[in-house]
């Protein structure tokens, strides 16, 4: 028996030592290699591109505009490591790898085919987290981490460099993607980019767009027709941590800023009226809970002592789904069963969500009560809501009236319809059907036959038979003709303009940062360089086909009160139905957790 234990023990350590010893082989050779350039000693920021793996090979995503006869390389590994025949050192100049465009490094008897990619010809973000991670910023969207910042402009220069307050999640569906966008806070205001001062930035990720212009083309539409407080934004390559990222967004926010929505600043008023009092920490007053997004005229609010004496304006609000209002600080459900969240103040007062639901409340009783525009313009700025409703038609915006969509209201004043944002899923980019619509099919309407949306415990999205209050004021003949002479006589060249230069100027110069992120992220299943240039060139191509032939319809068609091209299908009946049943219950007997 002893033999026979012995046996089995000498077995197990032997495997334990070929466990070993294949570990050992797996971290044998090259176990990290990066191009550092400490270029900000103030700061002491390292600039560094580490190398990524993909499909056996290795890449180095060096900006164009990085100076590599100022970087030096730094490695890991178990041995010497060679480039040809020639001996690395960690800490060489990486000034040998300017004219290169591959190569191959052995070390310990493996090699490393390394791609070196300089095609991106955009501005780069580096960012150092606090932990030297983003673990924890990807465990939870809300969590803040500290960091440093350098932005390298095109021409190699420094944009800026300082410290972060934070680095954080942001977007809802888009928070679920492999590729995370962020905020980014930093603690002193910059400019970046000529895009004015500010404090807070977001970088989007744009992960559901494999062509990345379809935010920038709406942006600049609703630049090119006079929106006011439209996004500005740049195109930058993101490296967290020396890891590149890929290729994101940098755009202002929607914010109460000078330089940004320059409306009076009621959060920063409700702070000067309670002077030593943390209002994040105060408890919450109305209706909250999972189910009270569904629940018709309710408020939520935070229990502020002390109001400005003014609370007339400094409101940006935006309509969101049912199902995520309750994540939210501030809001109210309207009468229709419109879920409306506060984005400033944040975390408003009694009195103040008291003021604003009853604001929205007349413009929404004046809309679904046919009362004409005359009586609409007494809460509403019916030209702006002329020109949102015309682009988010020519986005084919599926979002339009359900969620992203703004409204702002200054001091002693009404509501504008704006700032535009969030449009990486439209210009046929719509990965469902809502509403019996088809959004990839640009000859129809689509805004105009939105209706609003709910979730239900069958997990039908398609639940609701209430008009959006576009869909409703569409209905309107004197608004229609308001549309049709701001189409012909503004929109209609704006928007043109802005898919002229996005789809060929823009997406020419961002053209090696989209490559690069297609490396990083899979795009398109290669990482053969010339096979994702033209996949991306098709890509391209489809969003120019669909902002021309949206438009052409547009034209076509405008100035008629568009009738319903779809109709609701059996199925979408019975769970609406079933959704409205079930709603009834919940707004009855307050259910938790039953949706």
């Amino acid at each position: 028996m002893k033999k026979i234990i012995a046996l089995i023990l000498a077995l197990i350590l032997s495997f334990s030592v070929l466990s070993v010893s294949s570990f050992a082989a797996d971290a044998a050779g090259i176990t990290s290699f990066s191009i550092k350039n400490i270029t900000d000693s103030e700061n002491d920021a390292d600039i560094a591109v580490n190398w990524f793996a993909s499909n056996s090979k290795y890449y180095l995503f060096v900006p164009a505009a990085m100076s590599l006869d100022e970087a030096v390389i730094d490695f890991a590994a178990s041995a010497d490591v060679y480039c040809g025949e020639t001996k690395l050192t960690d800490g060489d100049s990486a000034a040998f790898l300017k004219d290169k465009q591959q190569m191959t490094l052995t070390c310990d008897g493996a090699s490393y085919d390394v791609v070196i990619f300089n095609e991106s010809k955009v501005a780069s973000v580096f960012i150092e987290t606090e932990s030297g991670s983003l673990d924890a910023v990807h465990a939870d969207k809300e969590h803040k981490e500290k960091g440093k910042i350098t932005i390298i402009n095109t021409d190699g220069e420094t944009e800026c460099a300082g410290l972060l307050d934070y680095i954080k999640g942001r977007g809802n569906s888009t928070w679920g993607m492999p590729k995370k966008p962020y905020n980014i806070k930093f603690e002193e205001k910059e400019n970046l980019f000529g895009m004015g001062k500010s404090k807070k930035w977001s970088l989007i990720a744009n992960y559901a767009d494999t062509s990345l212009l379809r935010n920038s083309l709406a942006y600049l539409a609703a630049e090119n027709a006079g929106v006011p407080y439209t996004p500005k934004f740049t195109p930058v390559d993101v490296y967290i941590n020396g890891n590149y990222e890929g290729a994101y967004l940098l755009t202002t926010r929607v914010e109460v800023d000078k330089t940004r929505v320059n409306i009076q600043n009621l959060e920063d008023e409700n702070e000067e009226a309670n002077p030593d009092v943390d209002i994040e920490a105060l408890p919450r007053g109305g209706v909250y809970g999972s189910t009270s997004g569904y629940l018709e005229n309710t408020k939520k609010w935070i229990e502020i002592p002390n109001n400005p004496k003014d609370i007339t304006g400094g409101y940006i609000i935006e309509t969101e789904l049912p199902s995520r209002y309750d994540e939210e600080i501030s809001g109210f459900v309207t009468e229709n069963s419109q879920a409306i969240i506060l984005k400033s103040p944040e975390y408003a007062s009694k009195e103040q969500i008291e003021y604003i639901s009853g604001w929205y409340q007349n413009f929404e009783n004046a809309v679904y009560g046919n009362k004409g525009l005359a009586e609409i313009a007494k809460y509403c700025n019916v030209e702006s809501l002329v020109d949102v409703y015309l682009l988010n038609e020519w986005y084919a915006n599926h979002d339009a009236g359900l969620t992203s969509t703004y409204l702002y209201k200054p001091v002693n004043d009404t509501l504008y319809a704006g700032p535009v944002w969030d449009y990486d899923r439209a210009f046929g980019n719509c990965d469902r059907i809502r509403f019996g619509i088809d959004y990839n099919k640009p000859e129809q309407w689509t805004v105009c036959h939105s209706r609003l949306y709910g979730v239900t415990i069958l997990g039908a999205g398609d639940t609701s038979d209430i008009p959006t209050f576009y869909n409703h004021i569409t209905k309107n003949q004197q608004f229609i003709d308001m549309c049709k002479e701001k189409w012909n006589g503004v929109i209609k060249s704006a928007v043109g303009e802005a898919a002229e230069y996005i789809t060929t100027e823009y997406a020419e110069n961002t053209e090696g940062s989209a490559v690069a992120n297609a490396i990083r992220w899979n795009t398109y299943g290669t990482s053969d360089i010339a096979v994702i240039k033209t996949k991306y060139a098709a890509d391209v191509k489809k969003v120019a086909d669909f902002a021309q032939a949206k438009a052409d319809y547009i034209t076509a068609n405008i100035g008629v009160i568009a009738e319903r091209e779809a109709e609701t299908d059996f199925e979408d009946k019975f769970n609406i139905f079933f959704s409205n049943v079930l709603e009834k219950l919940v707004r009855i007997f307050r259910l938790e957790n039953l949706i």
